[in-house]
């Protein structure tokens, strides 16, 4: 199924009819993979999966769909705002490509043109490539952190399963979550990120064993991302320094592939069954008054079912009904105000 290619779901779960939140149409933008708000600007900016951004009020601000391999899972999958912007006018961007070599992902910087309206198409700068072996599992989300560091998802690969064990592999980037300081062009390794040293290790490496983050945002020092499950476990993580979230030894708190599956991994803080959804959408911490029940705790969705949830940090789970919705991902504007884009349709939605 194609809307369900994007994350590499199976079969939509059934959902209940209720629905606890009011969604205001706030925009359109064609298979929309990200959202985010350059500092200080009213309006969020939204990834198109084929290579463009948009703002929110319709203007095309970049377009590479030139240089971008889109279908499936792949395409233009992640968005960041240098958090110094506009005195540092660069935006973070996630894309595959494919050369004669095969298929890779970039991560990669572009400057506000003159006019102050778009991004330069001529100014990328490659931060960092990789090989993807297969054309799903390519993760995509980009975040900075509240330490001005940039953090990248990337996924396990492709195919199913991990066939090529790179979830417990720190000797390449796959099923890994990056920590980059790119206030050093293209990037230079963190001296205080967790492998630093270590032989055989690649440096860049803050977390491993995800399959394919789907979501990630940070709520102060904290980061939050949702790891989209193989066969029957969906999970909510908070990031830790140096973790090692268990894929593929484990899906969820549970044995995947390994008889030896207990201690030394890193527990999500919550998780739901195939009989629930199929393919989660991390979300964002929701701040403000407008939803006290759920203030403080981080919303999330199931990109086959449509349903929304809410967890606590101790994982205190609340469904908050079925949208009808495809949730691709999640955004806020500068007033905190929370957005969600429905993937099918390419409607963009305020949370109020």
């Amino acid at each position: 199924m194609i809307l369900l290619a994007l994350m590499g779901c199976d079969t939509p779960a059934a959902a209940p009819p209720d629905f606890r939140l009011r969604l205001v149409e706030a925009g359109r933008v064609s298979r929309p993979t990200a959202i985010a708000t350059p500092p200080g600007a009213d309006l969020p900016w939204a990834t198109s999966q084929p290579g463009q951004v948009y703002s929110l009020d319709g203007k095309l601000r970049l377009d590479i769909s030139a240089r971008v391999k889109s279908g499936g899972e792949t395409g233009l999958l992640g968005l960041a705002f240098h958090p110094r912007w506009p005195a540092d006018p660069r935006a973070f961007v996630n894309y595959t490509y494919r050369d004669a070599a095969g298929l890779h992902t970039r991560i990669a910087s572009f400057r506000l043109a003159a006019s102050g309206e778009v991004l330069d198409p001529d100014s990328e700068v490659t931060i960092i490539t990789y090989d993807q072996p297969w054309s799903n599992h390519n993760s995509g989300p980009v975040a900075f952190g509240a330490d001005g560091k940039l953090y990248v998802t990337v996924g396990d690969g492709g195919s199913g399963g991990d066939p090529l064990g790179t979830g417990q592999s720190r000797t390449d980037l796959l099923g890994s979550i990056l920590r980059l300081d790119v206030d050093t062009v293209p990037y230079a390794v963190p001296p205080d990120n967790p492998f630093v040293g270590e032989r055989g290790v690649r440096p860049e490496i803050w977390a491993y064993g995800v399959r394919n983050p789907w979501g990630m945002s940070f709520d102060g020092d904290t980061l939050w991302f949702a790891d989209v499950g193989q066969d029957q476990w969906e999970e909510v993580n908070v990031g830790v320094r140096g973790a090692n979230y268990g894929w593929k030894v484990r899906e969820g708190r549970h044995c995947y592939d390994g008889a030896l599956c207990e201690g030394g991994f890193t527990e999500p803080v919550a998780e739901y069954h195939h009989r629930v959804g199929n393919c989660i959408t991390g979300g964002l911490v929701y701040r403000g008054p407008s939803i006290p029940a759920i203030d403080g705790q981080y919303v999330y969705a199931d990109f086959g079912s449509g349903r929304f949830f809410a967890t606590t940090r101790e994982g205190v789970v609340t469904e908050l009904g079925s949208s009808g919705l495809n949730p691709s991902t999640f955004g806020r504007d500068a007033a905190g105000r929370m957005y969600v884009a429905d993937y099918g349709p390419g409607v963009v939605y305020r949370v109020e």
